[in-house]
C-alpha cells in the first residue's frame, strides 16, 4: 500500500483520531515503546495468532461465510503481515491510514463491525495471555495495557471509516452529498425513536 493510494485514509484517520480523548486511545510514544521493548517475543508468536484467528474464523458459520473457498492462506498472509507491522511498528500517520481503509475493505467483503469486534478482542485477549506467560508480571501487564489500547483504537477507526464508507456509497446512490445524507439519517433516527416514545 503506497502514502499516495493511501491519501484519503490520512485524512480520515485524523479526523477520527481527533475525536477520540487521549486519555482514552492509544499513546504512539509511551505504547510504542512498549511495543518495542518486546518486538522479537511478540515476532515469535505470530503463527499462534495467525493460526488460531483463522481458526476462530472459521469454526463459527457466520464469519466462515465471510470467504471465498480457497482463500484462507491468503487472507492468513495477510494478517501475518499485518502482525509483523504492529509488532515491529513504527506507529506513525501510515500505519493509522492503512488500519482506517480496513473499514472500506470490510464493507466490500461484508465483515460487520460485530465481526471486527469481536475479533480485535480475540486479539488482545491471545496477546495478552502470551504476555503473562512470557514476560515478568509488570512487563506483561505493560504490554497488555498497550495492546487493549491499540485494539480499541483500531477498532474505532475502522469502524468509523465502515460507517463513512456506507453513508459515502449510500449518498452517491441518493446523488446527494454526504453531510446532507447524514442529517437526513440523522433526522430519520430522532423520528424513529419519538415513534418508539411512549405516549
Amino acid at each position: 500500500m503506497t502514502d499516495k493510494s493511501l491519501g484519503r485514509f490520512y485524512l480520515l484517520a485524523q479526523e477520527f483520531w481527533s475525536q477520540l480523548p487521549p486519555q482514552a486511545r492509544f499513546r504512539p510514544l509511551e505504547d510504542a515503546k512498549v511495543f518495542a521493548r518486546h518486538k522479537e517475543t511478540m515476532k515469535g508468536w505470530v503463527d499462534q495468532v495467525v493460526q488460531g484467528f483463522y481458526d476462530t474464523l472459521f469454526a463459527h458459520p457466520a464469519t466462515r461465510a465471510v470467504f471465498r473457498e480457497g482463500e484462507r492462506p491468503a487472507r492468513e498472509k495477510t494478517l501475518r503481515d499485518w502482525y509483523l507491522r504492529t509488532v515491529e511498528g513504527p506507529f506513525n500517520g501510515q500505519y493509522f491510514a492503512w488500519q482506517t481503509l480496513v473499514g472500506l475493505v470490510h464493507v466490500r467483503r461484508g465483515v460487520t463491525n460485530a465481526m471486527m469486534a469481536a475479533m480485535w478482542n480475540w486479539v488482545v485477549e491471545t496477546t495478552c495471555r502470551l504476555a503473562r506467560e512470557h514476560l515478568p508480571k509488570e512487563e506483561a501487564e505493560a504490554l497488555a495495557d498497550a495492546w487493549r489500547r491499540l485494539g480499541f483504537t483500531v477498532m474505532a477507526l475502522i469502524s468509523e471509516s465502515y460507517l463513512h464508507a456506507y453513508l459515502e456509497a449510500l449518498a452517491q446512490a441518493e446523488g446527494v452529498e454526504v453531510g446532507a445524507f447524514l442529517r437526513r439519517a440523522q433526522e430519520e433516527a430522532a423520528r424513529l425513536l419519538r415513534s418508539l416514545s411512549p405516549g
